[in-house]
């Protein structure tokens, strides 16, 4: 995908706010704690940081926390104190970010411009923290589910960021976890993917209805299930 048309797609998440709020996990502590356990008093940069699922943990442990995305409808319903930027031009002062946290975003962005950005509002020895949640395709029954919904965003384990000058990956970590949802929630998470926000009614109800009956014929449940994640975790320092 050409930049442009990626960040523009990276945009489009405030259509479905609401649900993107309610259906998309949260992100586990021993991914969070790559950072280190004690974040009180950091002062955070949460870029890309939609409706806030990632901002309201930082606040919770004491963070000093400025969310800045460029879709104003997802912001609304984050709870930080936030402003309209991109992760290539936040509109922030310089040197005045202790960390930098990207949760499930730093595939939109344009990893060279976006580094050099994150380097220039972190402050000396300052770090970034990239957190990406995906479905565990290492599972068979999760791969074809991925497939149907078209979960397109899935990076290999071995995968490794590559901002290039400025910052170097220092730590990096796997953490699995699993998330109750029932059959209309996976739906409602189809609905918060990029493929179902750019598609027509028509392939969004042939998704919907391959979604439905994969589980009624092909993989039965009732109720709940837990669905299986993992967390790619990557801790970076300015050089």
């Amino acid at each position: 995908m050409r930049p442009r048309a990626q960040a523009s797609h990276g945009r489009g998440f405030g259509a479905q706010a609401a649900v993107y709020d309610e259906v998309r996990p949260g992100y586990p502590t021993a991914a969070l704690d790559l950072a280190g356990p004690d974040w009180q008093g950091l002062r955070v940069c949460d870029l890309g940081a939609g409706t806030g699922i990632l901002s309201r943990t930082l606040i919770g442990r004491g963070c000093d926390v400025v969310a800045v995305d460029p879709d104003p409808a997802v912001l609304e319903r984050n709870s930080a104190p936030s402003r309209i930027g991109t992760a290539e031009d936040t509109g922030l002062a310089s040197a005045d970010f202790d960390l930098v946290t990207v949760a499930q975003a730093w595939h939109w962005f344009d990893e060279e411009a976006a580094a050099t950005e994150i380097c220039r509002i972190l402050r000396p020895g300052g770090r970034l923290l990239i957190l990406i949640n995906q479905l565990d395709v290492r599972i068979d029954w999760v791969l074809r589910l991925s497939r149907i919904m078209h979960a397109g965003d899935v990076y290999r384990p071995q995968y490794r960021p590559q901002p290039g000058e400025g910052l170097r990956l220092t730590d990096r970590s796997l953490v699995e976890f699993t998330t109750p949802i029932g059959v209309d929630g996976i739906v409602d998470l189809a609905r918060t993917r990029s493929y179902w926000l750019r598609s027509n009614e028509t392939t969004r109800a042939r998704v919907e209805t391959n979604l439905r009956e994969y589980f009624r014929d092909e993989h039965p449940v009732t109720g709940a299930i837990e669905l299986p994640y993992m967390c790619l975790a990557y801790l970076l320092e300015r050089t």
